[in-house]
């Protein structure tokens, strides 16, 4: 691994030109060690599905800057180049990918610590001396808040084009993108199946406006899991999934942010739409399921905090947080309510990213005890779809550097079969140490109890982690 490294940034290098501005050499590497207990949400000792290991998250980026083009219009037009590797990996007694973690694992390229292309990128700033950059190449991109699309460290292979509009101090920005959706991984969907295209646009104020339009199209075969039929093949009514050949999703919401004294705020509310193209189930090549597939879902997200000095003590830190994604109607055989982003912010490494350390959910997923099922795609028990999250929590003045973080969220899912809506509680608590933001080391302990809806006996889980990071 090493030598793979250095021959990339000597290559790098060698195509640097003499009158190149500035080199940027950065690296980081994060070590956590993990403890799961109960990932099935179950009372029985013996299927709690346990999992404990070290994950490893390395980084190594150079990036050329400023290299002088030509001017243009009296302005320098000029170059970026950039490559960053990363690379991900589990070590310890038990096997971290199993389920869960396979889907987590999915989003990347590769997992056992061989390193991938992270970015790899040529941006031009100042294009045809118009205040305007872009970005061809793969790349770090999240649009909005990450409500509908984030890399998540993965990279995304496209082009980004963004400029300042001559009205109101606006911003817009628009992209394309070549990807996959890693919830199709097993049904073996092509490397570059889904494309993802549309545009932001910015209206600054006393807070800010950001408009955000995705479109996902996706020419794999796919499962559409809010979609069944019944087949009556030999006589025998059964109940099949649907699948699609291809399908075209559009994601429309609009955030908006806050940074005003001690408040800061953080909202995006978002609408989903699409159809796509039924085939025969696998199952059954005799019937198709009835009329077109639709999608048809929304969420919400919503964060603020503030901030209290409090004499002779410091500064704390109270937060609320709310999140929601609607649910899967089991009503409307062919129609899809579940709001569901292909690449949605959702890992973090190989592990999850949401509200709760051990639930983790976003408002489409969650460690939620069902994961062998073909048949959903939040992690949600068999008949729960969509999840509601309520959060509040508090951050009290730091003590010698040691800074403490206590959280509690309340998780219900947005339609339930059988009437039972509550996934569980969970309290979190987060003991870290900064060192000017470039070392630091945490310990965290969260403990989730299931609601009826996770698990009818109301079964226990824990999570423990410690973590450990430097970079420069």
């Amino acid at each position: 691994m090493p030598r793979r490294l250095q021959l990339c940034a000597l290559l790098l290098l060698a195509a640097i030109p003499a009158r190149a501005v500035n080199l940027d050499v950065t690296a980081s590497y994060k070590m956590r060690a993990i403890s799961y207990s109960n990932l099935n949400l179950t009372g029985d000792k013996s299927t709690q599905n346990d999992h404990s290991f070290i994950s490893n998250d390395a980084r190594l980026g150079v990036a050329v800057r400023r290299i002088d083009l030509e001017p243009k219009g009296g302005e320098m037009m000029t170059m970026d180049v950039g490559l960053t590797l990363r690379a991900l990996g589990v070590a310890g007694s038990s096997t971290a990918l199993q389920a869960p973690f396979d889907r987590v694992a999915n989003n990347y390229p590769f997992t056992n610590l061989t390193p991938f292309i992270e970015n790899a990128y040529v941006r031009v700033n100042r294009l045809f001396g118009l205040p305007m950059e872009a970005t061809f190449g793969r790349q770090t991109y999240r649009l909005g808040s990450g409500l509908l699309l984030d890399d998540d460290g993965a990279g995304l292979t496209g082009v980004t084009l963004r400029g300042d509009l001559p009205w109101w101090g606006m911003k817009a920005e628009g992209f394309i993108f070549a990807d996959r959706d890693s919830r199709m991984a097993t049904q073996e969907a092509p490397a570059n199946s889904l494309a993802l295209f549309g545009f932001a646009v910015d209206l600054p104020g006393e807070g800010i406006w950001q408009l955000n339009q995705l479109f996902e199209r996706d020419k794999a075969p796919q499962q559409v899991f809010g979609c069944t039929y019944e087949n009556t093949a030999g006589g025998v009514p059964a109940s099949y999934a649907c699948y699609a050949s291809k399908s075209l999703k559009s994601f429309t919401s609009l955030r908006y942010s806050l940074n005003y004294g001690p408040i800061v705020f953080d909202g995006e509310a978002a609408f989903e739409n699409g159809l796509a193209s039924p085939v025969n189930n696998p199952a059954d090549a005799l019937n198709l399921p009835p009329g077109r597939l639709t999608y048809n879902g929304n969420a919400q997200v919503a964060r603020a905090k503030w901030k209290q000095s409090i004499p002779r003590v410091g500064e704390g830190i109270a937060r609320v947080s709310m999140a929601r994604g609607s649910g899967d109607d089991a009503g409307t055989r062919n129609r899809d309510e579940a709001f569901f982003p292909a690449h949605g912010h959702q890992f973090n490494g190989l592990d999850r990213a949401g509200f709760g350390d051990f639930f983790a959910a976003t408002p489409y997923s969650a460690f939620g005890g069902n994961y062998g099922s073909t048949t959903t795609a939040s992690g949600l028990r068999q008949g729960n779809s969509g999840i509601i999250v309520v959060g509040i929590g508090y951050t009290p003045p730091a003590y010698k550097g040691f800074i403490l973080d206590v959280d509690y969220y309340l998780f219900q899912s947005e339609r339930a079969v059988n009437d039972s809506h509550a996934l569980g509680g969970e309290w979190d608590f987060r003991l870290r140490y900064n060192v000017q933001d470039r070392f630091g080391i945490a310990f965290t302990a969260a403990f989730f109890k299931a609601g009826k809806a996770s698990s009818p006996n109301g079964a226990q889980a824990k999570k423990y982690a410690f973590e450990a990071f430097g970079r420069f």
